[in-house]
């Protein structure tokens, strides 16, 4: 017998080893084209596929070739005429762990105790009275988080059937980092299953029938955004624009400053827009990564696609070869003795590479106000932002003016920690520029930061900031 090649060996080992995962995912009633994309990016994590995109392979998106979202006025009428053709569509399948949550993040209250989904449905109902189209809100839920939305849309609308439809993504098998078996979790087997990300929505889309039921009813276009992102706001101009030019996918995306230098930038490659994240990066182009003047903007994750054009180009490829996200986890959040995970995930803004005549347009600082940890949770229920007639949580000032938030990770670290050091509310930070606390610090109501406010405890006890002070500078509590 032939000896086996290098090659061939890792061939059958990895043919070995996912057959555990196709045979778990296919009892658990996976459609056949996510087991084959699963088994694409578990064959390029397995073969450890770092394949980095280095300065000579990309260049830098210039702002001649970007248009601004201002200039765009001109195209309303053209978004008002195709208004009857367009749904919404938002990102509802996190849980927000890393928060501290056990269940669906848009269930947060995050203004005078309204909750991402309260502000949704508002903001949702407001545009369809100022429109007067149907404007139909889809949510893409993820196996953790449909049931509860869907009792909590029952509780709140009496079943209301117009407020919103909803489809469930895809599930892959969490993956053991130590032998590389797919997980299992005796008692708790919903843990054994990750959302595949945001990037699985073209595929489910098509799966669960949700494309070709818009598509039969009339629908051409979707404005997909994050649910935890009050600023991303339907705005006709930008429909408009995409409509009328023919654009299959029109990515919002804001300009780089200082603060975004370690997220991923837009580029092109081989002439089409794209995509660079930081672990596509090779160490030696880090300096140029960071290069907010070069790289000049970042996705929002707030899209606008043409679903005819998504119908088609699963015609021609069967399936969407999305960039592979590598994430490290605690089978049990939080828990350091539970298994080492890693989940295989993708990005819904990499696919812009993947449709010919994609855009970008670059949209305001005010569209882009995500809530991605307790800092930014403080900010919005301050009165640095407000709440517009439409439902839209916005910036009251430039947003380069809000205060720097660092709260000490020991105690702040959860939204149920968090809510009880501030019972009343957070205090007034119109004129705060920076705010630290370290120790356990609970503020009662009608408490006022000015300027830079450093708050210290180290009594190892739990201090109060009592009603009606005013704070600026350093302040030691004893």
């Amino acid at each position: 017998m032939t000896e086996l090649n290098e090659k061939q060996m890792q061939d059958r080992d990895f043919h070995a080893c996912f057959a555990s995962f196709a045979q778990k995912m296919a009892k658990d009633g996976t459609p056949a084209i996510v087991i084959n994309g699963f088994k694409d990016q578990m064959r390029r994590f397995f073969d450890g596929d770092r394949a980095f995109l280095g300065e000579g392979d990309i260049t830098p998106v210039m702002d001649s070739e970007v248009p601004e979202m201002g200039d765009l006025r001109k195209y309303r009428a053209a978004g008002y005429a195709a208004l009857a053709r367009t749904a919404i569509i938002k990102l509802n399948g996190g849980l927000g762990t890393s928060m501290g949550l056990d269940g669906p993040k848009s269930f947060l209250p995050v203004r005078e105790g309204r909750t991402f989904l309260d502000l949704i449905l508002n903001q949702v109902r407001s545009m369809r009275e100022e429109f007067d189209a149907p404007l139909p809100l889809v949510l893409m839920n993820s196996f953790w988080t449909d049931e509860p939305t869907r009792k909590r849309l029952q509780d709140e609308i009496n079943g209301d059937p117009h407020v919103a439809m909803s489809f469930v993504q895809h599930r892959y098998p969490r993956i053991r980092r130590d032998n590389l078996a797919p997980l299992t979790m005796e008692g708790t087997p919903e843990l054994e299953w990750n959302p595949p990300g945001h990037g699985d929505i073209y595929t489910s889309l098509l799966t669960t029938g949700t494309l070709r039921r818009l598509l039969l009813s009339g629908y051409r276009y979707v404005f997909v955004s994050n649910s935890d992102n009050l600023g991303a706001v339907f705005d006709a101009s930008l429909l408009g624009y995409m409509a009328k030019k023919g654009i299959p996918f029109l990515m919002e995306v804001c300009r780089r400053t200082h603060q975004d230098r370690k997220g991923g930038h837009l580029m092109k490659r081989n002439g089409c827009l794209g995509l660079r994240e930081v672990a596509q990066c090779a160490p030696e182009d880090m300096d140029q990564f960071q290069d907010v003047n070069k790289y000049s903007f970042f996705n929002t994750n707030s899209i606008w696609i043409d679903l005819k054009a998504v119908e088609e180009a699963f015609l021609k490829r069967r399936q969407f070869d999305l960039e592979l996200i590598v994430n490290p986890k605690r089978a049990i959040p939080g828990d350091p003795d539970s298994p080492e995970v890693i989940q295989l995930e993708t990005a819904m803004g990499s696919a812009i590479s993947l449709f010919p005549g994609a855009q970008a347009v670059v949209v305001p600082r005010s569209r882009f106000s995500p809530v991605k940890t307790i800092g930014d949770l403080m900010l919005t229920m301050s009165d640095c932002f407000k709440v517009t007639d439409s439902s839209s949580v916005v910036c009251r000032t430039d947003w380069r003016k809000l205060p720097s938030v660092s709260l000490d990770p020991r105690v702040y670290s959860t939204v149920g920690n968090f809510f009880s050091r501030f019972p009343e509310g957070v205090p007034s930070m119109a004129g705060c520029r920076g705010l630290s606390v370290k120790g356990d610090v609970r503020f009662q109501g009608d408490v006022t930061l000015n300027g830079r406010v450093s708050i210290i405890n180290n009594t190892g006890r739990q201090a109060v900031i009592p009603s009606g002070h005013n704070l600026t500078g350093d302040v030691a509590l004893v």
